[in-house]
């Protein structure tokens, strides 16, 4: 059995869990027979008689069949009643075939008394705390509500924090607290463990589940602009990030270097030049010419950092520009070299985004701090730090740790670090928040390294890695 998760999961965190413990191989059914026996549990010590249980569509709906199959194994008089005729996916289908009791479905309504009814219309599939409800769905929970009798729900009670929310007596989740259940809508709170490793919590697959989905009728622009600030002493590493940001699925990259940086570049024509006035170094002079990342149509997310150098004019329009993004409200993934411009020991005040330090940098940054601490004044999932190497670590708000794992050893390779600041900032740019962006980030380029590493071995450059990017992208959005 897993331990509770340390953080609040959004309801959208809880299909990243579900993915990545597919991924680990660990299967359905049982979660949701180990989901359904604490349920069922729980209702038999509130009952006084026969319980009614409520079952939607998808698998909150299957855990409630699972339920109603334990409680009437157990000698408890059970009346089930669907939302809709057909439960999707496998899994709860087969848990209604074997629930072992009539199913009626809405608007047949049982027969016989109740002294419970079990709520397992919708759970972390719906959109989030305060959504309206819709259809069968909503008249259900009306109904129900006005039965005045005590209320026990599945995970996340049915419309929690709405206007038409089903309220509950008692609330049994899975694995973590979710989003809203401190509310009193959803009574007294329990969180029942998953027969799963505690590595599901980390980077994977999973995370996929959070990438925006692609709108057949998008315009370009749609999925985002991104601009990378870097270059000076080097020219090659804002040019990885731009692509791995492109491969990401951002729509416009911008790469903005001093003009003798740009020169010497092998421009790719996916990429969109941005040459500043500065010729070898970044300076506060460039900034009016940047300014055009914070208009009207500017980015969605910069990515500052690669190849910039270290001296101290950089370092000052590097703090002018995080200034401005923090005030504008634009997140960046703040990278190599830009990691010297933040504040001793804490994150900036405001700023949206993500530190992607190797453990050197991290050390001169933090000074002795630990990244909880540098975080402590953020909340939600606003701000990350990861700390680079041969295991990323992740540090966000509010009790968000986790790590990513696997890739391969040839990814120590120069230029690696470049390519994950541009998949994070793409997906940033595509309007990710910092950890969901962080973590996926990881995730996908430790994959694509690991498949370009099976063609070119110990020959693997950076340059190889953004087309499997996409590669990776499209298997998990699509698979």
């Amino acid at each position: 059995m897993s331990e509770p998760a340390r953080w609040e999961l959004r309801w959208s965190e809880v299909a990243v869990l579900d993915g990545n413990a597919a991924a680990l191989g660990i299967d359905e059914s049982s979660l949701m027979d180990a989901a359904g026996m604490a349920l069922a549990e729980a209702a038999a010590e509130m009952a006084d008689g026969a319980v009614l249980v409520l079952c939607g569509p998808g698998n909150n709906g299957g855990d409630g069949f699972v339920a109603a199959r334990y409680l009437r194994e157990w000698g408890t008089e059970v009346s089930v009643l669907a939302s809709h005729a057909i439960s999707r996916g496998e899994t709860a289908r087969e848990a209604r075939r074997s629930t072992g009791a009539e199913v009626r479905v809405w608007p047949e309504q049982p027969y016989g008394g109740r002294t419970l009814v079990v709520d397992c219309l919708l759970g972390a599939g719906a959109a989030g705390p305060g959504y309206s409800l819709r259809g069968p769905i909503k008249e259900i929970a009306a109904w129900a509500g006005g039965l005045g009798l005590p209320v026990l729900a599945c995970d996340i009670p049915t419309g929690l924090g709405g206007p038409d929310a089903l309220q509950a007596d008692a609330t049994i989740t899975f694995h973590s607290m979710k989003e809203g259940l401190a509310s009193t809508g959803s009574g007294v709170v329990t969180v029942a463990p998953l027969p799963w490793p505690a590595d599901v919590e980390n980077c994977g697959s999973g995370d996929a589940a959070r990438y925006p989905p692609l709108d057949a009728s998008a315009r370009k622009g749609d999925r985002g602009r991104l601009w990378v600030i870097g270059g000076g002493p080097y020219h090659g590493a804002p040019l990885l990030a731009g692509m791995a940001a492109a491969r990401s699925g951002c729509d416009l990259v911008h790469v903005a270097m001093p003009s003798a940086a740009a020169a010497r570049a092998e421009w790719p024509p996916t990429l969109i030049p941005e040459v500043l006035p500065d010729e070898d170094k970044l300076t506060e002079a460039s900034l009016a010419h940047v300014a055009s990342a914070f208009g009207a149509r500017g980015a969605q997310a910069l990515v500052i950092g690669p190849g910039l150098g270290r001296d101290e004019a950089t370092m000052q329009a590097v703090g002018a520009l995080l200034k401005q993004a923090s005030q504008k409200g634009i997140p960046v993934v703040v990278d190599a070299d830009a990691i010297n411009a933040l504040p001793k020991g804490a994150w900036p005040v405001g700023l949206q985004g993500v530190a992607t330090p190797h453990p050197k940098e991290a050390e001169r940054w933090l000074e002795g701090a630990s990244p909880v601490e540098a975080l402590a004044d953020c909340s939600g999932e606003s701000a990350t730090i990861v700390v680079t190497g041969p295991e990323d670590s992740l540090t966000g708000p509010e009790g968000r740790v986790c790590r990513a794992t696997g890739g391969h050893s040839r990814m120590a390779v120069g230029g690696t670090g470049d390519l994950l600041a541009g998949t994070i900032g793409g997906l940033l740019a595509q309007g990710m928040a910092a950890w969901p962006a962080a973590r996926l980030g990881c995730a996908l380029l430790r994959e694509a390294g690991a498949r370009a590493a099976q063609g070119t071995g110990p020959g693997l450059l950076a340059e190889d890695v953004p087309v499997e990017l996409a590669r990776v992208l499209s298997e998990w959005t699509e698979g």
